[in-house]
């Protein structure tokens, strides 16, 4: 009967699903399912466009404390389609009372809640045992010390009792772990915080290797789900990521990331709007000035690691913030390129109109935190005095950012001059490729012009594709110049 009625429960959530809608997974659990150290990114990569995954495991929890803190709350109200739960790490002894269970009691009480509770709610539960510990025993080398035993067998004890699907990870990792042996075990380790060699959490290739295991087990514990699992890993795709908060808001940015180990070339993505619209993902402007999707899919064929940004937008953040963002995100990237398979050496920034020239400008910049191996300028804008005249002063969107009135004063002009990316052309400067439509009326070929000439007379490499018949709107470039996309991935193959 409990068989039947898992058939049943699995029938209704794949018939019900609305048309177009991907089906839903919500992970929950630690830090070894989180997207930054667990096998949650690896199993992002089995994910195609029928799945919608959404990681609300968080490092340093337990079945009791994360229920306790609310996140268990926070992660039934996305009312996902599949619910895979896993616990135990931080259940053992040591972890202090907050988090503490106990295998033979507590423990298997708060796993049946959370597969109650799922169940409740018309969803699928999936329980995961425990990811291993790499940790080899001193009495017998070849075998690992399996201190997560007890936690691993009340799952398997709960899955059989409530006829839930199982993910038997903890049996398959050790499998894993003990056939390839220390040395080669060793190679998913790194240095935590404190420096000391972490032998639970996970670099992108243990992430990989890990979840691959869990796939796999999907397969038979879940044959719909397993179904619409790619069966060989393809880019991952994280949504809102934070990268740091600024005046009260939290900055976000979207991430790409190739199959494979890595390390890749990385791409930064500033979209446009004239500094006061337009967004990573174009939720909203989808096909508008400030899309930016055409670079999406070229950049994940050349197995790029792109990140695409948000940042805070005028009139709202004056001028320099949208800047500081910039520069906060090239930071973050840098400091976070291990962690999605990307080479800190190897970063090219792009931009498109006004986030051109915010990738221009940061490109120029003398400080080596934000510095970058190339530029790709789309459509930029790089002389904020070049049109002053054919505008009648300072456009709309240019009053918004800096604050000052249409008419140009000495102080706004100085200011413009002060932003401008061709008045910061000087030698040691990355190389740049420009691409720009003859027929661009927002901003003007000519502005592409001048900053090649200017880059080129302090001795800076800067290629321009002029684009004949292309307007300013990115989506419309490819009926004008079908091969600008090819070009411009081979001149990033060139040059990084």
């Amino acid at each position: 009967m409990r068989f039947l009625s898992f058939l049943g429960v699995l029938v209704w959530v794949a018939a019900s699903a609305a048309p177009g809608e991907p089906v839903h997974i919500v992970l929950v659990g630690d830090s070894t399912v989180t997207d930054h150290s667990g096998w949650g990114l690896g199993f992002r990569h089995y994910a195609g466009p029928e799945l919608k995954v959404t990681n609300m495991a968080m490092g340093g929890r337990s079945s009791k404390s994360y229920r306790d803190e609310g996140h268990w709350d926070k992660a039934l109200a996305l009312d996902g389609d599949y619910y895979i739960i896993q616990f135990g790490h931080n259940d053992q002894p040591g972890k202090g009372p907050e988090r503490e269970t106990d295998p033979a009691t507590t423990f298997p009480e708060n796993v049946t809640r959370y597969v109650d509770e799922v169940r409740e709610r018309g969803k699928i539960p999936v329980l995961v045992t425990s990811l291993v510990r790499r940790k080899f025993s001193a009495a017998d080398p070849a075998r690992l010390d399996d201190t997560l035993a007890p936690w691993a067998d009340a799952v398997r004890r709960v899955a059989a009792d409530k006829g839930v699907a199982l993910v038997d990870l903890h049996r398959r990792s050790r499998e894993h772990c003990e056939s390839i042996g220390p040395g080669e075990t060793a190679k998913f380790n790194f240095p935590d915080a404190a420096g000391k060699t972490d032998l639970t959490h996970l670099d992108p290739r243990g992430s990989a290797v890990f979840a691959r295991l869990v796939r796999e087990e999907l397969d038979a514990a879940t044959p719909l789900l397993g179904r619409l699992l790619r069966k060989e890993p393809g880019p991952a795709f994280l949504a809102d990521v934070s990268y740091g908060t600024a005046a009260g808001e939290k900055l976000l940015l979207d991430v790409s990331v190739p199959a494979g180990d890595g390390p890749f070339p990385i791409a930064i993505l500033v979209h446009g709007g004239g500094w006061g619209s337009g967004d990573k993902a174009n939720v909203g402007s989808a096909g508008g000035g400030a899309d930016i999707s055409p670079w999406f899919q070229p950049l994940t064929d050349a197995k790029f690691v792109w990140f695409s940004l948000n940042y805070r937008l005028a009139p709202r953040h004056r001028w320099p913030a949208c800047l500081e963002d910039v520069t906060a995100a090239i930071r973050w990237v840098k400091a976070q390129a291990a962690r999605y398979s990307g080479d800190p050496a190897r970063i090219a920034l792009f931009g498109h109109s006004a986030g051109g020239h915010l990738a221009c400008l940061a490109g120029t910049l003398a400080d080596d935190s934000v510095r970058v191996q190339a530029v790709v300028g789309c459509a930029p804008v790089t002389n904020h005095e070049q049109d002053l005249a054919a505008r009648g002063g300072l456009s709309q969107a240019l009053q918004h950012l800096l604050d000052r009135p249409k008419e140009v004063t000495a102080e706004s002009r100085g200011l413009l001059r002060a932003i401008s990316p061709i008045n910061h052309a000087r030698p040691g400067l990355p190389p740049f490729l420009l691409l720009h439509g003859d027929a661009d009326r927002t901003v003007p070929l000519q502005q592409s012009l001048d900053f090649q000439a200017k880059l080129r007379e302090h001795g800076v490499r800067c290629d321009l594709v002029v684009l004949p018949g292309a307007p300013h709107r990115l989506l419309d470039w490819e009926r004008h110049a079908p091969d600008h996309d090819e070009r411009m991935i081979a001149w990033l193959r060139e040059v990084l």
